[in-house]
């Protein structure tokens, strides 16, 4: 008992506070997710409408990287999260009040923008409280944390939907209201955890850089482009996978997807025991070519059993390497540069993921669903072997009051 006090103690507060921080963040965007359609229906926007919505904002999620960048060279990384955390949390409290597809586009603008921005930052912060070794632990705890708050979020909504009895648009704005008081929790937490351990000079981009890192920050865009561009068929369109491939109707598809959840805790706990048994680079590989066998498998004619142990065990396979491609994002890039380097990885995902969907929505169209799982298996082992060419920076020298870390835990 005393050994894990020892441990805890020896992780700094501000790790604390982060993944306190992303729990409720997780929490506010299960609710968000899981509802937002559903209100915008009973506001009279539907699926075409909702289409827009949504692509105007992953636009604006992608483009705000240029802005946080620029913004890095004059603003400290504390200053920055905590705006960053206002830009996310505050445009919640418009979510239940927007009707049409122009004000709807903005606030989720905002909320998404916001949400890079606080990725970014958050890990680059959270990341230098902690040693190398110690960070594939910290950013599987940040998916644990994350995941666990979805799983709530949904619970939540599943109880609120059955429990409020009043007309289907103010119980939409009810649960909207929830988010909305999730997001300043997290607001809030945000601010405890915005202590640096050291600030960087804030020409963060023209400083003097580590040899390889131009060539990693190309290997970590690659590689963060085509995993999002992978898992993009898990997250949009397993539904349709399942229902062309089996024909089964929506309360059985329903019932396999409820679990993914609890497979992805999983897969995120299981990352750095991989790691200690196989260090980084290796880990990634085998990940990513187990995720390019399991979905070659779904191809073929196989049971319905054994193509959802398949599912599953994909999304096992991607939150066991998420957190590898979140430790070299910082691991590969001096301090001063790692703020770049993360919100290029984030970037990358989500514009992967983006054009990747517009890929497998004409795929599926055509109903050639095994085509989308061949291209995914592409986009996998493209992105995980990517991975093993980033490269370490050399690490700068840290003052010894600064050293407390996640080592023992």
């Amino acid at each position: 008992m005393n050994g894990v006090r020892i441990r805890l103690a020896a992780v700094p507060r501000p790790v604390y506070f982060y993944l306190a921080a992303s729990f409720f963040m997780g929490l506010a965007n299960a609710i968000f997710d899981t509802v937002f359609n559903f209100y915008l229906a009973e506001r009279g926007l539907h699926e075409a409408d909702a289409g827009v919505i949504y692509a105007v904002a992953t636009g604006a999620m992608a483009v705000a990287v240029v802005p946080l960048l620029l913004l890095g060279r004059f603003v400290s990384q504390r200053h920055l999260l905590i705006g960053a955390a206002m830009l996310y949390a505050l445009p919640f409290a418009a979510l239940p009040f927007v009707g049409s597809v122009p004000t709807a586009a903005i606030v989720l603008s905002l909320i998404l923008a916001g949400m890079l921005a606080l990725l970014s930052v958050g890990n680059s912060i959270a990341g230098a409280h902690v040693s190398d070794g110690a960070r594939t632990r910290l950013f599987s705890a940040f998916f644990i944390c994350y995941l666990g708050a979805g799983t709530l979020g949904s619970t939540i909504v599943s109880l609120g939907t059955e429990r409020i009895h009043t007309d289907n648009l103010t119980k939409y704005q009810i649960l909207l209201f929830a988010a909305l008081a999730a997001a300043l929790v997290m607001l809030a937490l945000r601010i405890p955890s915005a202590h640096v351990t050291a600030e960087p000079p804030k020409t963060v981009a023209t400083g003097d850089r580590q040899p390889g890192e131009a060539r990693n920050l190309v290997f970590i865009f690659i590689a963060a482009g085509f995993l999002g561009a992978s898992i993009a068929l898990v997250f949009r369109f397993a539904n349709v996978v399942f229902s062309q491939a089996y024909g089964l109707p929506v309360s059985e598809i329903s019932l396999i997807l409820g679990v993914d959840k609890l497979v992805s805790i999983v897969g995120a706990i299981f990352a750095p025991l991989v790691v200690k048994r196989f260090s980084l680079r290796p880990s990634a590989a085998m990940i990513g070519v187990f995720v390019v066998i399991g979905l070659l498998l779904q191809s073929l004619v196989i049971p319905l059993t054994l193509f959802v142990v398949l599912y599953l065990a994909r999304l096992l396979l991607n939150y066991g390497l998420m957190p590898l491609l979140d430790t070299l994002a910082v691991a590969g890039f001096a301090r001063p540069r790692q703020l770049v380097s993360i919100s290029l990885r984030q970037s990358s995902f989500y514009l992967g993921g983006a054009v990747a969907a517009a890929v497998y929505g004409a795929l599926l169209d055509g109903g050639r669903w095994q085509a989308t799982l061949w291209v995914s298996a592409a986009c996998a082992l493209v992105g995980s072997l990517t991975m093993t060419l980033v490269r370490d920076a050399k690490p700068a020298p840290v003052p010894v009051e600064e050293t407390k870390s996640l080592e023992a835990a």
